[in-house]
């Protein structure tokens, strides 16, 4: 699996309905990929890749971020 394989769309929906979740709890937009099947690196690489395009945005840590 590549970074391209995952919908921008579907990244930001997780991110939305974290953030939208009772007071940000687990599991983060990163724990919610890995739980469904995408390897590590790929989950962070793509996560990377939407807050380097401006679609999310993260505080301390990016397994934690929300959308634009």
């Amino acid at each position: 699996m590549k970074r391209a394989d995952l919908a921008d769309e579907h990244v930001i929906d997780l991110a939305r309905r974290w953030k939208d979740g009772p007071m940000f709890t687990e599991p983060g937009v990163y724990a919610a990929l890995v739980a469904e099947g995408v390897p590590e690196k790929v989950a962070m690489a793509k996560i990377m890749h939407l807050v380097k395009r401006g679609l999310l945005d993260y505080g301390v840590s990016l397994n934690f971020c929300w959308p634009a």
